[in-house]
């Protein structure tokens, strides 16, 4: 490196150190200056601080160390510190805040009035809903014991109503039937066949429908035209019992209905109830229990008013699948 470069290099060395030099002097004359508008205190310290600067560099500059100290002993004189003043432009934006604070205040202040005049009308009114609920608990503590002091007088009622009747049980059955009414269509017909009515032909024709009735009386008529029989009133009550029709006017249907006069028919348990309530209901299609077919294993067979899928009207069946079938459906 020649001797002129050198001599240039150092030249820019030595005016950028000056120029930073005259920085940092300009920065701290500034802080200082921004110290006191706040009315903050003044030492090494702060200014160095507030600068950006270490204090070495403060007491490294005469001016800026006099500039300092004086301060410092002049804030230390006053005994306070410089208030700095507020312009008019700030003075008048707080007011204008204060203004708005304190008309959001009145405002607030007027809803917590009405909140509280609203709480104090709820208070009230649960107050009287209490009262009225504990009046109310009164009245049912009232009624409950009505109610207890009255299902105990029914109950005993009860027991007596039950105690009388049991007495007159016996006299109430033995008068059951007496007060039954004929209906005069059958009233007829017994009377041309000589049958005086007794109590249990007064019950059976009470509780089977006319059709029922007639159609037996009809079947005794065919009897007694087609062959002898010894007890038209005892064959009316197992035509009637059975549901007995006419069979057709053929020499195996007369005998079919002598035979089942003659000898008692003997049904499986639960059929007679059962084949009654299924002809009455329209379950299954109303025949003489005498003609009913088995199959091999001695079932009766009836006719279920079931359409088959061949087109017949009626489906035969066993008697208990029909059983089944009608229990199923109820």
């Amino acid at each position: 490196m020649s001797k002129h470069n050198r001599e240039e290099r150092i030249a820019r060395l030595y005016a950028a150190s000056e120029q930073k030099r005259q920085d940092t002097l300009t920065a701290t004359q500034k802080a200082i200056c921004r110290l006191q508008k706040e009315g903050k205190s003044i030492t090494f310290k702060s200014v160095a601080r507030e600068a950006g600067v270490s204090t070495s560099y403060l007491y490294k500059y005469s001016e800026l160390k006099e500039k300092i100290s004086k301060l410092r002993e002049e804030q230390k004189h006053i005994g306070r510190l410089t208030i700095p003043v507020m312009s008019d432009d700030s003075k008048n934006r707080i007011v204008e805040h204060l203004k708005r604070r304190i008309k959001d205040l009145e405002q607030e202040v007027i809803q917590l009035r009405r909140a509280n005049e609203s709480l104090a009308g709820r208070a009230f009114e649960l107050e009287e809903n209490e009262n009225a609920v504990n009046r109310f608990r009164k009245q049912n503590e009232k009624l409950s014991s009505e109610v207890e002091r009255l299902a105990e007088q029914n109950t005993e009622l009860k027991n007596k109503l039950a105690r009388q009747t049991l007495k007159s049980t016996n006299k109430v059955t033995s008068i059951k039937h007496k007060g039954v009414s004929i209906p005069e269509s059958v009233k007829v017909e017994l009377k041309k066949l000589d049958i005086k009515i007794n109590s249990t032909l007064r019950k059976l024709i009470h509780e089977n429908p006319l059709e029922i009735v007639l159609e037996s009386i009809d079947a005794l008529k065919y009897a007694l035209n087609n062959n002898s029989v010894t007890n038209p009133s005892g064959f009316l009550v197992k035509a009637i019992k059975y549901r007995w029709r006419e069979p057709e006017k053929t020499s195996q249907g007369i005998q079919n209905l002598q035979q089942n006069h003659e000898d008692e028919l003997v049904f499986p348990l639960c059929f007679e109830e059962w084949f009654i309530k299924a002809v009455d209901s329209g379950f299954i299609i109303n025949e003489s229990p005498v003609d009913l077919p088995k199959n091999t294993k001695g079932e009766f067979l009836v006719k279920v008013n079931h359409p088959t899928a061949s087109g017949l009207p009626y489906s035969q069946m066993s008697w208990i699948k029909a059983k089944e079938i009608m229990d199923f459906d109820k």
